[in-house]
């Protein structure tokens, strides 16, 4: 009989031992699901850039001439004005001739001396009455003489302005009966040759990366409304705009209309040959981003780990990353915002 209650005692022992420590482990289990995180993940896509690149272009001059007078002097006649079109090789404006008809005279004169001189001595020196020294002497002053004339002929010659390329006469700096100096231009002429217009436009650095010589490019005009216009990029800037911080590109219209202006606006979309792999994510998965760089978070080992990316560009709902996701395939997207590093999480 006592041996029948020992055993029913132990049991009950047993029993309560067994009660109290699942009691004891409940509160444990219940504290960690508290602290552990629901969220949501998103598989990152994939895609290829390819979207054109649209911006708004500016018409220039590919040629432009400052033509000015090699020498100085009182402006005798100007033969163009503002407006003027231009041919190569037309003569332009002229010097009064008064003062360097003189010096051509005076070189020239001073040339037929040292000649004279140079002839006289060197009889001399044959005859063993002037000495080398004096041969030398004489023959060196011959020397400066002669380029001395060449240079005030030269100067002559160039005592006029001819244009140097066929365009229009946009500004005229310098007039008749004023004083100019050597280099200092009289006329501002703009090509105006189908060959001379290009149409030149600013691209941020991530475009101009994805752009390259001979892209192919559509055109618009407010100029020339209902009119569509094609060209490709014959050049691309090495240095940015100081301003801007953009990067331009010169296109060369392949069928130019007949008139054109310095300054007319023209709306660009460029279609890069330049394709680049961008990993796309939904828009709520980036947390602490300033435009340009983000976080998000992904989950290794049941824990958050957030990660630096580079923003490439919006898509509407969605952002495509051009760095930071290499190795990384999901992304948390609900509950983000409320992640911290190492974060217990579960989905």
């Amino acid at each position: 009989m006592s041996a029948k209650y020992i055993v029913l005692g132990f049991l009950y022992v047993m029993l309560s031992m067994s009660c109290t420590s699942k009691e004891d482990q409940s509160p444990q289990k219940d504290d960690q699901e508290v602290f552990t995180k629901v969220v949501k993940i998103h598989k990152i896509d994939t895609i290829t850039e390819s979207s054109k690149i649209k911006v708004m272009g500016i018409v220039m001059s590919e040629s432009e001439a400052r033509p000015s007078f090699k020498t100085g002097g009182v402006i005798r006649t100007t033969y163009s004005k503002e407006g003027d079109i231009v041919t190569k090789g037309q003569l332009l404006a002229t010097l009064e001739m008064t003062e360097i008809n003189a010096q051509v005279s005076q070189a020239e004169q001073a040339l037929g001396k040292a000649e004279r001189d140079l002839k006289r001595v060197e009889n001399l020196y044959r005859d063993s009455v002037a000495t080398l020294e004096q041969y030398q002497n004489v023959k060196t002053a011959f020397e400066v003489a002669r380029h001395t004339a060449e240079a005030a002929r030269f100067n002559k010659k160039y005592s006029e302005i001819r244009s140097p390329i066929s365009g229009k006469v946009v500004k005229q700096i310098m007039y008749h009966g004023e004083i100019t100096g050597p280099g200092n231009p009289v006329y501002v002429i703009l090509g105006t040759g189908k060959q001379d217009w290009v149409i030149r436009a600013g691209l941020t650095d991530r475009d101009w990366v994805r752009t390259k010589e001979g892209d192919a490019v559509a055109i618009t005009m407010d100029a020339y409304p209902g009119r569509n216009f094609t060209g490709m990029i014959t050049n691309k800037s090495s240095v940015g705009g100081n301003a801007s911080g953009t990067f331009d590109v010169e296109i060369k219209m392949h069928d130019a209309p007949s008139e054109l202006a310095v300054g007319l606006t023209a709306d660009i979309s460029i279609e890069p040959s330049i394709k680049q792999n961008l990993k796309v994510i939904p828009v709520e998965a980036l947390v602490k981003t300033n435009g340009k760089t983000g976080y998000v978070f992904t989950v290794q080992d049941g824990k958050a780990h957030q990660v630096q990316v580079e923003i490439g560009r919006l898509l509407g709902d969605k952002v495509a990353i051009s760095s930071g996701l290499e190795g990384i395939y999901d992304v948390v997207t609900t509950g983000a915002i409320y992640l911290e590093e190492g974060d217990a999480v579960r989905y």
